[in-house]
Order: C-alpha cells, then sequence, then structure tokens
C-alpha cells in the first residue's frame, strides 16, 4: 500500500463486475482494500487491477445507453452544463470518456465541433461518425492544444483515472485559459448516506465527496465555480462540478481526517450489520424466489450477502437483450418476464439497486408473496 494511507476495509478475494457472460467458475478475484489519505483525508482504492483486466471491450459492459435511467441522469448533467457556460457559439466540446457517443449526440448542437475521447472507441479511432470526432486513445496519448476546447466535460471517468492529478494538470496545461470543466463523479457521500457500498469496485479507484474534489482541483491549478447534487444518480448519488483555470492560489479546505475515518467505519460497520440481516431474511423467504434486475454491481452485491444467488429461480430483466444470458461470475440465468411463467405468490429480491425505486413498482404486476429490499433508496 502507498505511503500514507491508512486501511478503512480488507475486501479479501474481491469479484470483478461488469461480466456479463457465460458462467465460469474459474474467473479470477483480486484482493482489494479501501483506503484513505493521512494527509488529505482522499479515499481510494488501494489495489490497481490491469486495465487489460477491467476494460476489455468484450467485458465491460457498462455503456451510456445501457442504463435505464441514462435519459434523465444525462439531462439532469446537460441543464448543469448549460447553466455553468455562457450563453454564446461555442466553437469546440471534447467529452472525455464519452463511450457510445450518447452525450456527445446531445452536445453536438451546441458546437461546431465536437471530440470523443476514449480508448474504449479504438476501433473506430479517427472516424467522424454523426459530426462526431472520435479519438479512440487514452487522453495522454491526446494533445489538446490542436483541439483548443472552449468546454471539456467528463462524466463518471474521473474516478476510473489512476493519477487524477496528472490527467487535470494535462487539461490546465493544453486548454485555453478560459476553457470551462464541466465534471460528473459519484458522491462519496452519497454512497455512504444510501449504504451503496456495493459501489465500491475495482474499476472505481477514486472516492470523491465536494471538499476532496475541490482540493485536487485546487492543487492542480483550477478553482471550482459552481456545485450540485443528483441524490438519484449513479452509486448512490452524483456531484457535479464546474471549475476553470485558477490565475491564483486556492487555499485548501480543512477536512478533519480523524473524525473521517471513524464515521466511515461506523457505516461500514453498520453495513455490515445489515447484510447479516438481509442474509438472514433471504433464508427465511418462501420459495420460488426470483431476483429482478440484472445489476452491474450484482457480484460486490453478493459478495456482501455471501452468497452467489444460485438459489435464484433467474433474475427478471426487462432489456430483452438481455433474455437467457448471465454472468460470468454469478451461476444465474437472465430472462425477460415475457420468456417465463412466473407464479404468483413468488418472492422477490431486487437485484438492481441503481433502480430500487421503479423495480419495486413494476413488481406489484407479478402479485409477489415477498419482495426484499435494500431498503434506502
Amino acid at each position: 500500500m502507498k505511503e500514507n494511507f491508512t486501511n478503512l476495509w480488507e475486501l479479501n478475494k474481491f469479484p470483478l463486475t461488469d461480466l456479463l457472460g457465460t458462467y465460469d467458475s474459474s474467473i479470477q478475484v483480486f484482493d482489494q482494500a479501501l483506503t484513505i489519505s493521512e494527509k488529505n483525508g482522499h479515499v481510494q482504492l488501494a489495489n490497481i487491477i490491469p486495465n487489460e483486466i477491467l476494460y476489455t471491450e468484450s467485458d465491460y459492459s457498462y455503456r451510456t445507453r445501457s442504463s435505464p435511467k441514462s435519459s434523465n441522469l444525462i439531462n439532469f448533467f446537460t441543464n448543469f452544463l448549460d447553466d455553468n457556460t455562457p450563453q454564446r457559439v461555442l466553437n469546440s466540446i471534447v467529452d472525455i470518456g464519452g463511450n457510445d457517443l450518447t452525450l456527445a449526440k446531445i452536445l453536438k448542437p451546441k458546437t461546431k465541433e465536437c471530440y470523443v475521447v476514449d480508448p474504449l472507441c479504438s476501433l473506430i479511432d479517427g472516424q467522424k461518425i454523426d459530426n462526431i470526432n472520435v479519438i479512440g486513445k487514452k487522453v495522454e496519448e491526446v494533445d489538446l492544444k490542436v483541439i483548443n476546447p472552449d468546454v471539456v466535460v467528463c462524466r463518471h471517468t474521473l474516478e476510473h483515472i489512476e493519477n487524477p492529478k496528472v490527467f487535470l494538470r494535462q487539461l490546465f496545461e493544453e486548454c485555453p485559459d478560459n476553457c470551462i470543466y464541466i465534471f460528473e463523479v459519484p458522491d462519496f457521500d452519497c454512497l455512504l448516506e444510501g449504504m451503496r457500498f456495493d459501489a465500491i469496485f475495482h474499476q472505481h479507484l477514486h472516492y470523491f465527496n465536494l471538499s476532496t474534489i475541490t482540493n485536487l482541483i485546487s492543487e492542480c491549478g483550477g478553482v471550482v465555480t459552481n456545485h450540485d447534487y443528483n441524490f438519484q444518480g449513479s452509486c448512490g448519488g452524483a456531484l457535479f462540478v464546474s471549475f476553470t483555470k485558477s490565475k491564483q492560489i486556492i487555499p485548501s479546505i480543512k477536512i478533519d481526517i480523524s473524525a473521517k475515518k471513524k464515521m466511515i467505519k461506523k457505516k461500514i460497520d453498520y453495513y455490515k450489520i445489515h447484510m447479516s440481516n438481509l442474509s438472514n431474511q433471504i433464508e427465511n423467504l418462501p420459495k420460488p424466489i426470483y431476483g429482478y434486475g440484472a445489476g452491474l454491481m450484482l457480484a460486490t452485491y453478493g459478495y456482501h450477502l455471501k452468497t452467489d444467488f444460485s438459489f435464484l429461480e433467474a433474475i427478471i430483466d426487462d432489456d430483452i437483450t438481455k433474455d437467457n444470458t448471465g454472468y460470468k461470475n454469478i451461476p444465474v440465468i437472465i430472462r425477460h418476464p415475457s420468456k417465463l411463467e412466473i407464479p404468483k405468490d413468488s418472492s422477490f429480491i431486487i437485484t438492481s439497486l441503481e433502480n430500487i425505486r421503479p423495480i419495486y413498482n413494476r413488481l406489484s404486476s407479478f402479485r409477489p408473496r415477498r419482495v426484499l429490499t435494500h431498503i434506502v433508496s
């Protein structure tokens, strides 16, 4: 572990997430730990899993359009962008980490030129798709001076980057001084509030809240100009920040690191008790039992529940493209509700914690005997 970091939570033999596919009992697990910096109070993972394991084109399942909440979440982001950018014609916008171009297609009418920078787009690198310039490379391989952007957007990407300081300093060095940056990250305070510890996973290296991301931006030479939250955002809730390059040194926000460590550890201890109670309830659920929602974090949720979900008849999901598929590391099949007979008075476990509210409402049509939820939503 790096110097000056203290372990908050040991996560031994921690599973990978986002692995839709055919079940394979030999899929690797990796020791992990949640840590906190004794210097600045930033929370991050101890161990970095190689990108070739985490982000293969076939295995990394998340795409913006694949999320059932994506339209509403993107609207929240674009509204924040509109509120924090000048009312003028933009020459160029760069979307860093834009994967399937969904956000860029919405941004395109706002600018003369729109770019997406994402190594997951390597197969279409250099192409122009729907008037969007695609750069399928890592951002450190791109000279942003050539693009000269008015606005840089970065949605749910900063938490994946191994060294965010290097990334932000590159932006400030290569983009014009008046460039506006609009970022969205999962908010760690929201994660704690909603007990979404399943959303701590290998791909998310960093866990920001407003204080730590503000200090990071300041240390790199920027200044936060505005922020907002979407408490129904991904991973328990999302934090939005707008910032620019600063003309002066911005003092850091003081963080009581000792108090922060105690608070996080208390939340973790409570979560462990909660998971134990849920496990006991699962054992007593009347059968047959179905899951509802093919959540991408299901492997980590099962890790904390100490189950592989093999007791489920199936996981029901309303995405027809997932019918008769499954997970590479969870021995359960995914079915569309139109493709099987679900007995009335069956029991259900909500297995996509990103969508507890809509799934709970959806389940009423199945006349469930019991519905087990994560409670906090």
